[in-house]
């Protein structure tokens, strides 16, 4: 089938390359079978949030990309004269976040930034991706048990990725920018979403591996390394989920692959309050899809869909990839459905698995 185009990938070159770089994050792909990555704006440093910094992730990146790589820009307050000329410069679209993103250097958006950007991308043909958490009042993690899941999980409820994409499918409408969210892991704000597509909004979601793998249920006390954000939740979400997937309002699956380096997991102390937020799946996406997917009724045309064509399109890059059609890049994946393997520490190419 087509190469896969995994959309939603943190490789942290320049500035972090020991949470993860160019030469093991293109590696852990091509092992998995995705044959495009489009990285993002963060966590590296400097962010890609001007087009003198884009052009320094660009020389970071050169000879060491074992598989064909785009780039998100970045929307920070301050910003916006940037937008522009990284559009003209060949970044895919932005990245927004509406709550802290995790790292100082690429700080959250106001709505006033929100509107000046949007302004920005207005007959660009860009896309605007939102990182749809917003802070709202609700009972403070403090109160629980830091070592326990359940802690963490009450620390970001549902109401906040509501809201955000409440505001959200405000901006599309109002705009008609195309906008775009990011790891829809809450099945709550799905009304809303479909209710913005039913009045014109251009506006599209993904959701991720882990989301549609995993449960809060069955994470242990200490497991630090089942935290990300927005938080993995509980089993009946999880089918809501791959339900939303099947109807068609969630778009594509993607990664979210975001490594770091094992102590800024915290693995020892277990403390889900201090400890990174992210996981790392880039090489075994594929595998996890299809193993949960093939269960629910979903094809091999669906996997293509989910997994290929429709993430080219959202980066613009569907003239050249995503497609088994002539004229397209000759990106392909040849797989074995029926077969098993056990993942182990040295077939893992991902610094941020390792």
């Amino acid at each position: 089938m087509p190469g896969i185009v995994d959309c939603h990938v943190h490789v942290n070159e320049p500035g972090r390359t020991s949470w993860e770089g160019y030469w093991t994050a293109t590696q852990a792909a091509a092992a998995g079978g995705v044959t495009t990555i489009v990285d993002m704006p963060l966590n590296s440093i400097p962010p890609t949030t001007t087009l003198r910094n884009f052009h320094e992730k660009l020389r970071a990146a050169t000879g060491q990309c074992f598989v064909d790589t785009a780039f998100w820009g970045g929307v920070i307050p301050g910003n916006k004269l940037e937008l522009r000329p990284m559009v003209q410069a060949g970044v895919a679209g932005f990245k927004c976040f509406l709550i802290h993103s995790g790292v100082d250097e690429f700080p959250h958006v106001s709505d006033t930034d929100l509107d000046s950007a949007m302004k920005q991308l207005q007959g660009t043909g860009s896309v605007l991706l939102f990182h749809a958490e917003r802070e709202v009042k609700h009972a403070a993690a403090e109160k629980g048990d830091p070592h326990e899941y359940s802690t963490f999980l009450r620390s970001r409820p549902d109401i906040m990725e509501l809201e955000a994409i409440r505001t959200v499918t405000q901006l599309c409408l109002q705009y008609q920018v195309r906008c775009h969210i990011v790891h829809l892991s809450s099945a709550q704000p799905l009304e809303l979403i479909r209710a913005a597509r039913k009045a014109g909004a251009p506006l599209t979601v993904e959701t991720t591996h882990h989301y549609l793998n995993l449960c809060a249920e069955n994470i242990p006390a200490r497991a630090t390394q089942f935290k990300c954000c927005p938080p993995i939740r509980d089993t009946a979400n999880r089918e809501l989920l791959w339900s939303a997937l099947k109807a068609g309002d969630i778009d594509m699956v993607v990664s979210d692959h975001s490594p770091c380096t094992p102590d800024l997991k915290c693995l020892d102390s277990g403390d889900f309050t201090q400890a990174w937020g992210g996981i790392s799946s880039l090489q075994f996406g594929l595998s996890l899809f299809w193993t949960s997917a093939s269960k629910r009724g979903f094809s091999f045309f669906d996997a293509v869909r989910l997994l290929c064509k429709e993430p080219a399109q959202l980066c613009r890059l569907d003239d050249q990839k995503g497609s088994l059609i002539p004229g397209h890049d000759a990106d392909l994946v040849i797989w074995d459905p029926e077969k098993e393997f056990t993942v182990r520490k040295t077939g893992i190419h991902s610094s941020g698995l390792r």
